[in-house]
Protein backbone atom coordinates (compact mmCIF):
# COMPACT_ATOMS: atom_id res chain seq x y z
CA UNK A 1 0.00 0.00 0.00
CA UNK A 2 1.34 1.29 0.35
CA UNK A 3 3.93 0.65 -0.47
CA UNK A 4 1.57 1.32 -3.68
CA UNK A 5 0.25 4.65 -1.98
CA UNK A 6 3.53 6.35 -2.76
CA UNK A 7 2.42 9.01 -5.65
CA UNK A 8 0.24 10.98 -3.45
CA UNK A 9 3.53 12.14 -1.91
CA UNK A 10 4.63 13.97 -5.66
CA UNK A 11 2.96 17.26 -4.28
CA UNK A 12 1.79 18.39 -0.64
CA UNK A 13 -0.76 19.95 -2.42
CA UNK A 14 -2.50 16.14 -1.87
CA UNK A 15 -2.39 16.34 2.06
CA UNK A 16 -4.79 19.31 2.08
CA UNK A 17 -7.60 17.82 -0.15
CA UNK A 18 -7.06 14.14 1.79
CA UNK A 19 -7.97 15.92 5.11
CA UNK A 20 -10.66 17.61 3.93
CA UNK A 21 -12.38 14.70 2.35
CA UNK A 22 -11.50 12.22 5.47
CA UNK A 23 -13.13 16.11 7.58
CA UNK A 24 -16.45 15.27 6.05
CA UNK A 25 -16.26 11.74 5.53
CA UNK A 26 -16.12 11.50 9.51
CA UNK A 27 -17.78 14.61 10.85
CA UNK A 28 -18.72 12.59 14.11
CA UNK A 29 -15.29 13.15 15.33
CA UNK A 30 -13.16 15.56 15.42
CA UNK A 31 -10.28 15.25 12.18
CA UNK A 32 -7.65 15.47 14.58
CA UNK A 33 -8.09 12.00 16.14
CA UNK A 34 -6.51 10.99 13.18
CA UNK A 35 -3.14 12.26 13.99
CA UNK A 36 -3.31 12.96 17.63
CA UNK A 37 0.28 13.20 18.84
CA UNK A 38 -1.34 11.27 22.67
CA UNK A 39 -2.62 8.70 20.52
CA UNK A 40 0.54 8.32 18.62
CA UNK A 41 2.78 7.80 21.58
CA UNK A 42 1.14 4.50 22.44
CA UNK A 43 2.05 1.04 22.05
CA UNK A 44 1.70 -0.10 18.50
CA UNK A 45 1.99 -3.82 18.51
CA UNK A 46 -0.85 -5.39 17.92
CA UNK A 47 1.37 -8.01 20.01
CA UNK A 48 4.30 -8.01 21.63
CA UNK A 49 6.41 -10.70 19.72
CA UNK A 50 7.96 -9.40 16.52
CA UNK A 51 9.29 -12.96 15.37
CA UNK A 52 7.71 -13.67 12.16
CA UNK A 53 4.95 -15.38 11.57
CA UNK A 54 1.52 -15.85 9.36
CA UNK A 55 -1.65 -16.88 10.21
CA UNK A 56 -3.17 -19.55 8.39
CA UNK A 57 -5.90 -18.11 6.25
CA UNK A 58 -4.58 -14.17 6.77
CA UNK A 59 -5.07 -11.44 4.59
CA UNK A 60 -1.98 -10.02 2.71
CA UNK A 61 -1.66 -7.17 0.28
CA UNK A 62 0.41 -6.59 -2.94
CA UNK A 63 3.10 -4.50 -0.89
CA UNK A 64 5.73 -6.40 0.74
CA UNK A 65 5.84 -3.50 3.11
CA UNK A 66 3.32 -3.67 4.96
CA UNK A 67 2.73 -7.51 4.47
CA UNK A 68 5.87 -7.60 6.50
CA UNK A 69 4.42 -5.43 9.12
CA UNK A 70 2.06 -7.98 9.49
CA UNK A 71 4.11 -10.52 9.41
CA UNK A 72 6.00 -9.66 12.83
CA UNK A 73 3.15 -8.58 14.63
CA UNK A 74 3.34 -4.43 13.93
CA UNK A 75 -0.03 -4.71 12.17
CA UNK A 76 -2.51 -7.19 13.19
CA UNK A 77 -1.33 -10.48 12.12
CA UNK A 78 -4.53 -11.83 10.09
CA UNK A 79 -4.17 -8.27 8.44
CA UNK A 80 -7.60 -7.04 8.91
CA UNK A 81 -9.57 -4.66 10.59
CA UNK A 82 -6.80 -2.02 10.02
CA UNK A 83 -7.56 1.36 11.21
CA UNK A 84 -5.43 4.65 10.30
CA UNK A 85 -3.92 5.18 13.70
CA UNK A 86 -2.54 0.85 13.48
CA UNK A 87 -1.31 1.74 10.31
CA UNK A 88 0.73 5.41 10.98
CA UNK A 89 2.13 3.94 14.34
CA UNK A 90 3.25 0.70 12.51
CA UNK A 91 5.05 2.69 9.64
CA UNK A 92 6.78 4.57 12.01
CA UNK A 93 7.85 1.92 14.53
CA UNK A 94 8.47 -0.69 12.06
CA UNK A 95 10.12 1.88 9.00
CA UNK A 96 11.08 4.73 11.13
CA UNK A 97 8.87 7.17 8.40
CA UNK A 98 8.29 10.59 10.22
CA UNK A 99 5.23 10.73 11.59
CA UNK A 100 3.72 13.41 9.33
CA UNK A 101 4.70 10.92 6.42
CA UNK A 102 3.13 7.67 8.10
CA UNK A 103 0.12 9.65 8.29
CA UNK A 104 0.53 11.71 4.50
CA UNK A 105 0.26 7.96 2.98
CA UNK A 106 -1.73 6.22 5.01
CA UNK A 107 -4.80 8.82 5.10
CA UNK A 108 -3.94 8.87 0.96
CA UNK A 109 -4.21 5.01 0.77
CA UNK A 110 -7.61 4.62 2.48
CA UNK A 111 -9.03 8.02 0.16
CA UNK A 112 -7.48 6.41 -2.27
CA UNK A 113 -9.63 2.85 -1.78
CA UNK A 114 -12.90 4.87 -0.74
CA UNK A 115 -12.29 3.13 3.04
CA UNK A 116 -12.75 5.13 6.19
CA UNK A 117 -12.51 2.95 8.82
CA UNK A 118 -10.76 0.21 8.60
CA UNK A 119 -9.33 -2.27 5.83
CA UNK A 120 -7.90 -5.71 5.39
CA UNK A 121 -4.45 -5.83 3.40
CA UNK A 122 -6.30 -7.58 1.07
CA UNK A 123 -8.43 -4.66 -0.37
CA UNK A 124 -5.30 -3.57 -1.52
CA UNK A 125 -5.13 -5.70 -4.61
CA UNK A 126 -8.15 -3.68 -5.98
CA UNK A 127 -6.75 -2.84 -9.31
CA UNK A 128 -6.04 0.22 -10.66
CA UNK A 129 -7.33 2.35 -7.06
CA UNK A 130 -3.38 2.03 -5.82
CA UNK A 131 -2.76 -1.31 -6.87
CA UNK A 132 -0.96 -1.16 -10.33
CA UNK A 133 0.10 -3.15 -13.69
CA UNK A 134 4.02 -3.15 -14.79
CA UNK A 135 5.10 -4.41 -10.75
CA UNK A 136 8.72 -5.12 -10.81
CA UNK A 137 7.89 -8.82 -8.70
CA UNK A 138 3.93 -8.92 -9.35
CA UNK A 139 1.98 -10.49 -12.34
CA UNK A 140 -0.67 -7.74 -13.74
CA UNK A 141 -3.88 -8.31 -13.21
CA UNK A 142 -6.15 -9.33 -16.29
CA UNK A 143 -8.84 -7.51 -17.99
CA UNK A 144 -11.50 -9.53 -15.67
CA UNK A 145 -10.11 -9.28 -12.68
CA UNK A 146 -11.16 -7.04 -10.05
CA UNK A 147 -8.39 -8.15 -7.44
CA UNK A 148 -4.76 -8.25 -8.87
CA UNK A 149 -2.67 -11.43 -7.71
CA UNK A 150 -1.09 -10.36 -4.10
CA UNK A 151 2.05 -12.94 -4.35
CA UNK A 152 5.63 -12.24 -5.58
CA UNK A 153 6.51 -13.72 -9.08
CA UNK A 154 9.88 -15.00 -7.70
CA UNK A 155 10.76 -15.49 -11.49
CA UNK A 156 10.16 -11.61 -12.12
CA UNK A 157 11.86 -10.83 -8.69
CA UNK A 158 15.47 -12.93 -9.74
CA UNK A 159 15.02 -10.39 -12.78
CA UNK A 160 15.01 -7.14 -11.27
CA UNK A 161 17.98 -8.40 -8.94
CA UNK A 162 20.03 -8.63 -12.04
CA UNK A 163 19.94 -4.67 -12.47
CA UNK A 164 22.28 -4.80 -10.13
CA UNK A 165 25.23 -2.86 -11.89
CA UNK A 166 27.96 -4.95 -9.84
CA UNK A 167 25.52 -8.27 -8.36
CA UNK A 168 25.70 -6.52 -4.74
CA UNK A 169 23.95 -3.40 -4.97
CA UNK A 170 20.52 -2.20 -6.26
CA UNK A 171 21.37 2.22 -7.08
CA UNK A 172 19.30 4.62 -7.86
CA UNK A 173 20.13 4.23 -11.48
CA UNK A 174 19.61 0.72 -11.50
CA UNK A 175 16.20 1.25 -10.18
CA UNK A 176 15.38 3.62 -12.82
CA UNK A 177 16.62 0.44 -15.23
CA UNK A 178 14.69 -1.51 -13.94
CA UNK A 179 11.75 0.24 -14.40
CA UNK A 180 12.20 1.24 -17.78
CA UNK A 181 12.66 -2.29 -18.74
CA UNK A 182 9.24 -3.18 -16.94
CA UNK A 183 7.19 -0.50 -18.43
CA UNK A 184 8.49 -1.40 -22.12
CA UNK A 185 6.88 -4.87 -22.02
CA UNK A 186 3.43 -3.20 -22.18
CA UNK A 187 3.49 0.98 -22.48
CA UNK A 188 -0.01 1.00 -22.78
CA UNK A 189 0.03 -1.18 -19.15
CA UNK A 190 -0.03 1.80 -16.81
CA UNK A 191 -0.74 5.10 -16.89
CA UNK A 192 1.07 8.80 -15.50
CA UNK A 193 -0.15 8.18 -11.69
CA UNK A 194 0.31 4.87 -11.66
CA UNK A 195 3.78 5.13 -12.54
CA UNK A 196 4.21 7.77 -10.11
CA UNK A 197 3.25 5.13 -7.79
CA UNK A 198 5.65 3.12 -8.87
CA UNK A 199 9.06 5.27 -9.00
CA UNK A 200 7.29 6.39 -5.15
CA UNK A 201 7.52 2.51 -4.25
CA UNK A 202 10.78 1.94 -5.51
CA UNK A 203 12.33 5.59 -3.78
CA UNK A 204 10.87 4.20 -0.50
CA UNK A 205 12.72 1.07 -0.52
CA UNK A 206 16.18 2.89 -1.53
CA UNK A 207 15.80 5.38 1.26
CA UNK A 208 14.70 3.00 3.98
CA UNK A 209 17.64 0.48 2.83
CA UNK A 210 20.11 2.25 1.48
CA UNK A 211 22.04 4.20 3.82
CA UNK A 212 23.33 7.43 2.91
CA UNK A 213 24.49 6.73 -1.12
CA UNK A 214 20.80 4.81 -1.65
CA UNK A 215 22.68 1.84 -2.39
CA UNK A 216 20.68 -1.25 -1.58
CA UNK A 217 22.23 -5.05 -0.81
CA UNK A 218 20.13 -7.34 -3.18
CA UNK A 219 20.02 -9.91 -0.01
CA UNK A 220 17.92 -7.06 2.06
CA UNK A 221 15.81 -7.15 -1.19
CA UNK A 222 15.56 -10.70 -1.64
CA UNK A 223 14.79 -11.24 2.19
CA UNK A 224 12.25 -7.89 2.12
CA UNK A 225 10.35 -7.93 -0.85
CA UNK A 226 10.80 -11.93 -1.52
CA UNK A 227 10.30 -13.55 1.44
CA UNK A 228 8.38 -10.49 3.08
CA UNK A 229 10.43 -10.35 6.05
CA UNK A 230 12.76 -7.70 8.05
CA UNK A 231 16.07 -8.39 6.97
CA UNK A 232 18.45 -10.51 9.38
CA UNK A 233 20.07 -7.74 12.05
CA UNK A 234 18.20 -4.98 10.40
CA UNK A 235 17.39 -1.53 12.17
CA UNK A 236 16.31 1.59 10.57
CA UNK A 237 19.40 3.98 10.50
CA UNK A 238 17.68 7.08 9.98
CA UNK A 239 14.16 8.67 9.89
CA UNK A 240 12.30 8.50 6.13
CA UNK A 241 10.71 11.76 5.94
CA UNK A 242 8.40 12.93 2.96
CA UNK A 243 11.00 15.67 1.41
CA UNK A 244 13.81 12.55 1.36
CA UNK A 245 11.75 9.63 -0.49
CA UNK A 246 10.51 12.67 -3.42
CA UNK A 247 13.81 13.48 -4.11
CA UNK A 248 14.67 9.97 -4.34
CA UNK A 249 11.81 9.79 -6.83
CA UNK A 250 12.77 12.33 -8.57
CA UNK A 251 16.38 11.05 -8.99
CA UNK A 252 14.58 7.93 -10.52
CA UNK A 253 12.38 9.86 -12.90
CA UNK A 254 15.55 11.69 -14.67
CA UNK A 255 17.52 8.11 -14.84
CA UNK A 256 14.42 6.89 -16.49
CA UNK A 257 14.37 9.45 -18.94
CA UNK A 258 18.20 9.67 -20.02
CA UNK A 259 17.45 5.66 -21.00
Amino acid sequence: MFMHIFALFTSTLWLGKLLTVLCRRTANKPCMTLYNKHELSQEVQSDNDHSYFIPEGASRSPCPALNTLANHGYLPRHGTKIHPMQLIRALHHGYNLSYPFAAFLTLGGFVAMGQFSDMSLGDLCRHNHVEHNASLAHDDAQEWQEYAPSGCNRTMFEKLCTFSSDGKYLSVSDWARARVSREREDPWSIDPIHSEIARGEVALVAGIFGGPKQMVPVEIVRQWWKDETFPKGWKPEHKQTLWKTIRTAWSIKSGMNEI
